[in-house]
């Protein structure tokens, strides 16, 4: 897939802080600039959809009167009736995007675009039950498109359709939800909407240079330099560097009067690769250094390049020689460096959202409710660790200052001395919150959902040395009947690298578990300090409870960068792969010490793998010359 396909389908790359300066409303709607112009032209036409889009004739709760197999279970009086609209929000993001893509030297991709994409969604009954909270159509969005430049007549124009065809959508949404409502049993769901900011914000004009051009040329032979150093792994069989950027300014404009214009950029330098073992297990590796500006090519970027480069290769070419891991093992298992901070981006970034379950026809979803939802006042961490997710923290990469619906972030205290205290929060309630506490994020196309900024694990327990963990370890490994251990050290990137390219290493689903990414780089610790990196390891699925066996916690402040899509399905363990490692995500940042954990079980991946093919690498071969 073209990593420009488009802000329809797929975006390139995204996001950073959005700082908001206030203005009065005065000023935001009096027309002194062309987005200001066309600021006020979609308030006004916000006001006028609210106003007097009406229907008289929805469908009979999703079917058709004349239908026989129509949905007869709407409450009486109710079948025909079509709620006004009682909030809506739009969204418009223009973007600028340039994908370069390099290999062996040659640049494969060199391509550069502008576009602009807007979405609309409508809300109708009340606050207290509207229309959202439907599996496959909660938040729903119609899509269209807006001119390159600020244009008030013509943005006004798309949503003025686009605008209706929400609330079509939305009328008929909401009656399917009254009538699923009326089957269930039990107490009914949480208010649909929480109250809006307590301070409506009103962003001023862009900031000046941020239309600055970057070096497309330097760029270009960075990535070409870069990938020519393949050359000199010949085991490796492909790989490539990306340089990718997007600079996208989204504007929020809601009814409630919400005015919230963010300007991001963001880059990022990658590299991936893959090989084959002599089994003919493949195997892919990557790594990427994330900015939140375009950097300058400079001797110290390609010195991290270069770096990057090799890194990744050799790693790749380790892991290739690697043995197989000999059997499953269920006892201790250490988690040091990235892996530490990757393990609670897989695990709390999607399990401490407060978002419920979503409704279905047959009921509600409880399987796609995070599971920490069910744990608030409960014990979830050893009693010595605190939990916190700080939007402010300074430079931070996830920092921001209002979130995606106009909230200040707020630092929330999740876990207290080992006790679920909070959630994160947008303005969707759940059973236990009824509010938000600004951690609502949206994506550069345009998809909105919880997410962590700044997740930091603090330890009130003194943290050991590695060594000393490891002996650790050893010791807990021992009680459970083996003469050996593994620690982890890092988990695979699907952000980069996208889905596992091996069927027997997909980890499986289960109710109510936590699928977590394949590692990376995974070692077998033995008595006497033998360590071998070992391949063919998978995680299995485990439950929340894995975080209250954290039996001990290290002395490094282990800080890692990260992005990922938002909401329940966001996380470390998601797959956007570099066609969507931009486009898809925000930015994020988890930092933690070594993780030292009881109770996980580690699989043998079991799976069948391609022979190796016939012709050998071109680089393998004696008698190539080179160029």
């Amino acid at each position: 897939m073209s990593a420009l396909a488009g802000l329809l389908g797929v975006l390139l790359v995204a996001a950073a802080p959005a700082e908001a300066a206030p203005t009065s409303a005065a000023t935001a709607s009096a027309g002194t600039s062309p987005r200001e112009r066309e600021s006020a032209a979609i308030e006004a036409e916000l006001a006028r959809g609210l106003a007097e889009l009406r229907l008289t004739d929805i469908p009979s709760c999703g079917g058709d009167e004349d239908d026989e197999d129509a949905d007869t279970t709407c409450p009486e009086g109710k079948a025909k009736e079509a709620p006004a609209p009682y909030m809506a929000t739009v969204r418009v993001v223009r973007a600028e995007l340039l994908s370069l893509d390099g290999s062996y030297g040659g640049i494969i991709t060199d391509a550069a675009e502008h576009q602009a994409v807007a979405s609309v969604e409508v809300r109708v009954g009340s606050p207290a039950r509207d229309n959202g909270g439907i599996f496959g159509q909660d938040g729903a969005q119609v899509r269209f498109l807006v001119p390159l430049k600020p244009a008030a007549g013509l943005t006004r124009k798309k949503l003025w359709l686009a605008m209706d065809q929400a609330y079509r959508a939305a009328a008929v949404t909401y009656a399917l939800k009254q009538a699923i409502l009326a089957r269930l049993a039990g107490d009914p769901p949480p208010p649909d909407l929480g109250p809006p900011p307590e301070t409506i914000p009103r962003i001023a004009p862009r900031p000046p240079g941020a239309e600055q051009p970057f070096d497309r040329v330097a760029l270009r032979e960075l990535v070409g330099e870069l990938s020519r150093r393949f050359a000199q792994h010949p085991e490796v069989d492909n790989g490539d560097v990306y340089f990718q950027v997007l600079r996208t300014e989204i504007t929020t404009i809601t009814s409630e009067g919400v005015i919230l214009r963010e300007h991001q950029e963001r880059a990022v330098l990658s590299v991936v690769a893959d090989t084959r073992a002599a089994d003919g297990m493949h195997l892919d590796h990557g790594r990427a250094i994330h900015f939140q500006a375009v950097p300058k090519v400079d001797d110290a970027l390609r010195e991290r390049g270069r770096i990057l480069v090799d890194r990744v290769l050799g790693e790749l070419v380790e892991v290739a020689r690697a043995p197989m891991i000999d059997e499953d093992y269920d006892g201790p298992v250490l988690f040091v460096g990235a892996a530490a901070p990757q393990l609670l981006a897989s695990t709390v970034a999607t399990q401490a959202i407060g978002k419920p379950a979503p409704l279905s026809e047959g009921g509600r979803l409880r399987d796609l409710e995070p599971q920490w939802q069910d744990d608030l006042g409960k014990s979830v961490m050893p009693d010595f660790v605190d939990l916190i997710d700080d939007p402010r923290e300074e430079g931070g990469f996830g920092r921001y200052t209002y979130d995606a619906e106009g909230f200040l972030g707020a630092p929330v205290t999740l876990v207290r001395r080992g006790r679920l205290e909070e959630l994160l929060m947008t303005r969707e309630p759940n059973k236990h919150r009824s509010e938000s506490n600004g951690h609502a994020r949206v994506s550069p196309v345009l998809m909105t959902g919880t997410a962590i900024s700044n997740l930091r694990l603090e330890s009130r327990a003194r943290g050991r040395s590695r060594a000393l963990l490891e002996r650790e370890l050893l010791r807990r490994a021992r009680e459970d009947g083996y003469e050996y251990a593994y620690t982890v050290e890092e988990l695979r990137d699907g952000g980069i690298l996208g889905p596992v390219p091996r069927e027997g290493a997909t980890t499986y689903g289960a109710s109510r578990k936590v699928n977590l990414p394949v590692p990376a780089l995974v070692y077998r610790i033995e008595p006497g300090g033998k360590r071998t990196l070992v391949r063919g390891a998978v995680l299995a699925p485990a439950s929340m409870r894995i975080l209250r066996r954290i039996r001990a916690v290290g002395d490094r402040r282990n800080v890692e960068p990260m992005r990922f899509p938002v909401g329940p399905a966001g996380g470390f363990v998601s797959e956007t792969g570099m066609d969507g490692i931009l486009s898809f995500t925000v930015d994020a940042q988890v930092t933690s010490p070594d993780l030292l954990l009881d109770g996980l079980e580690i699989l043998v991946e079991r799976g069948e793998h391609e022979r190796l093919p016939t012709l050998v690498h071109p680089l393998r071969d004696p008698s190539w010359k080179g160029e």
